[in-house]
């Protein structure tokens, strides 16, 4: 899919900017306008929180619409809250996993470790390093991580750094 969206885009990098966040976000594209969930976004807002103009906004909104694949996939789109920040306050544990996402089995290898130590998992995110600065996994678990597994989790294939809080 991120092949299809810099191809339209290759001429316009402002607009594959405005893109990105929109797919990073979970922001839809339904009738020139831009929504988070139901809650319609102001383009100027948008805009400022990118650091593009205003126009630039625009101009993305109406290439993803003309395009009648990007248009329905921007128009699915649905937000998805990171609570890992909630989780740190609530006393949960935080594991962030980041590894060379071109590597196969890295989820399982760390669920596995997770399951064995009885530990619960509540909430997952893995990020596409496509549309993210880093390739990134969030664990939010119900008791913190031992610092015992971080050697364990390191050793699986793939896995470059790991972080627990």
């Amino acid at each position: 899919m991120w092949k299809k969206i810099a191809e339209k885009f290759e001429k316009y990098p402002s607009q594959i900017a405005v893109a990105r966040e929109f797919l990073r976000l979970g922001i839809s594209i339904k009738n020139g306008k831009a929504f988070c969930g139901n809650i319609e976004l102001i383009p100027t807002k948008i805009a400022e929180a990118i650091g593009v103009d205003r126009k630039v906004v625009l101009a993305a909104i109406s290439n993803i619409e003309s395009d009648e694949e990007l248009r329905k996939v921007f128009s699915s789109l649905k937000p998805a809250a990171n609570i890992t920040e909630v989780a740190k306050i609530l006393g949960f544990g935080v594991l962030e996993v980041y590894a060379d996402s071109r590597k196969f089995g890295i989820v399982a290898g760390v669920t596995s470790i997770l399951a064995r130590e009885k530990i619960s998992i509540r909430y997952m995110l893995a990020e596409d390093p496509e549309i993210s600065v880093e390739s990134k996994m969030i664990l939010v678990t119900e008791t913190k991580i031992p610092g015992k597994l971080i050697d364990e989790i390191l050793k699986i294939d793939g896995v470059e750094k790991v972080v627990i809080s």
